[in-house]
């Protein structure tokens, strides 16, 4: 077997399991190979899996699937998983170490800052990732003081962290499936599928609608400046539905036709005349209920991006929505509205090959689509290829009519002398004379 350039990403979605097997183009767009995924029930809630043996099963069908896949067979080895559990939130925490002024700052002196900065985390929090954001030597502002001589030097950085049960579930999870994973932030992974480079450098907040959960992630400069998991999602407007005493199903179609984040009377103006005059007050009611949902998260959304301590006036680029709770109707206006920044829909359309727009370009794909993006080739091996050695064909040969051929030598052929008449022996004869008188 020979370690191939594949990616094999899983997106452990509160409704649902995606897998996909996934190529890297040199232009850096991605190919997908396969992909494959699984509807869930309450196997994972809010991002969190709770029923360890159903999951890990569920995971190793996945995996076999995307290995037996007929073009691209493959033996999977390692898989990126996305980590989206509600719990997840960004601290803003600072280290700083003091030195001689005779010593150069080295690599360990800022593993080291690295290191106490993530000890100050609550206990009951893990460490999912660190984003330095600057380092302060001798009060001046650096962004890496490597080979310097300072007397001080000052790291600030943003830790992310969660709930304990995220990673141990886990890993309790991929213990069982004897396949090895490497985790990355949600949030970081539905970003990098939708942003343009421009995004992250002027200043802008991707946004990831999903089923139990809203992921935030905040870029300005290049840099990760706020990472935050809400515990609120589409299917939280179909269960507010229920109470108009119909099932889940019908709430779900209910809220798929004629859910709206903008109330009617906010549009009236906007609508023809005698519309909401015909509206049913059963549908007066749904729209009330998904208004009200949507008005909450919007509310928490928007207390979120303040929280982060970047201006909102300075992301530029404003907000891009993706996943699949975003195609809400109304949803854009109402955060408009509420945040007074500019809005756009996001796809993972730009890193995509052309050919595989049309089947994956889908906004409920963002994280597995990013997930392939930051995964790290070699996950996989694929059977080497036998070399058969071809038979040799001989050359062909050329008949040279120039060429003199010798004549065969002819000897002559001696003539056969007859056979010489036997010679008279008289001593036979006379015997033969005796014999023959005896028989007289």
């Amino acid at each position: 077997m020979g370690v191939s350039d594949y990616v094999v990403a899983i997106d452990l979605g509160s409704s649902k399991i995606v897998g996909c097997l996934g190529k890297k183009e040199a232009d850096g767009r991605v190919r997908l190979l396969a992909m494959e995924q699984k509807p869930f029930k309450t196997e994972v809630r809010r991002g969190i899996v709770y029923n360890i043996e159903e999951i890990s099963k569920s995971i190793m069908d996945l995996v076999q699937v995307l290995s037996d896949n007929k073009e691209h067979p493959c033996k999977i080895d390692q898989v990126y998983v996305g980590l989206n559990g509600y719990t997840i939130r960004t601290l803003d925490v600072s280290s700083t170490t003091y030195l001689s002024g005779d010593e150069l700052v080295n690599e360990r002196h800022l593993d080291e800052l690295s290191d106490d900065a993530q000890s100050q985390l609550p206990e009951n929090l893990d460490v999912m990732d660190v984003f330095t954001q600057e380092f302060l030597v001798d009060g001046q502002a650096d962004i890496n003081p490597v080979g310097s001589m300072p007397k001080r030097v000052e790291g600030h950085y943003k830790i992310v962290g969660g709930k304990s049960a995220i990673m141990r579930n886990l890993e309790a999870c991929f213990n069982l499936t004897h396949t090895s994973f490497e985790c990355i932030l949600g949030p970081l992974a539905s970003a990098e599928a939708i942003l343009r480079p421009e995004d992250k450098s002027k200043g802008v907040v991707a946004i990831d609608f999903g089923a139990q959960t809203t992921s935030i992630c905040i870029y300005k400069g290049n840099l990760v400046r706020y990472v935050s998991v809400l515990p609120f999602g589409g299917d939280n407007v179909t269960k507010d539905l229920l109470q108009l005493n119909i099932d889940e199903i019908e709430a779900e179609k209910l809220k798929l036709n004629k859910g709206t984040a903008i109330h009617f009377t906010q549009n009236i103006d906007d609508q023809p005349e005698n519309e909401f005059a015909k509206m049913s007050e059963f549908d007066k009611e749904a729209i009330d209920i998904t208004v009200a949902r949507m008005e909450e998260t919007v509310e928490n959304i928007w207390a979120q991006i303040r929280y982060s301590g970047i201006d909102p006036q300075k992301l530029t680029e404003g907000l891009v929505l993706t996943g699949g709770a975003s195609q809400m109707d109304g949803l854009s206006e109402l955060l408009i509205k509420k945040t007074g920044m500019n809005v756009r829909f996001g796809k993972p359309n730009q890193y995509i090959i052309p050919e595989n727009l049309d089947k994956y370009s889908n906004p409920t794909l963002a994280l597995s689509m990013g997930l392939l993006l930051l995964g790290q080739e070699g996950g996989c091996s694929v059977p080497e290829p036998i070399e058969v050695k071809k038979p040799e064909v001989p050359k062909e040969q050329s008949i040279d009519f120039n060429v003199v051929v010798d004549e065969p030598v002819v000897k002559p052929v001696k003539p056969v002398k007859p056979p010489k008449p036997p010679r008279n022996n008289p001593f036979k004869t006379f015997m033969k004379s005796l014999l023959d008188d005896e028989d007289l």
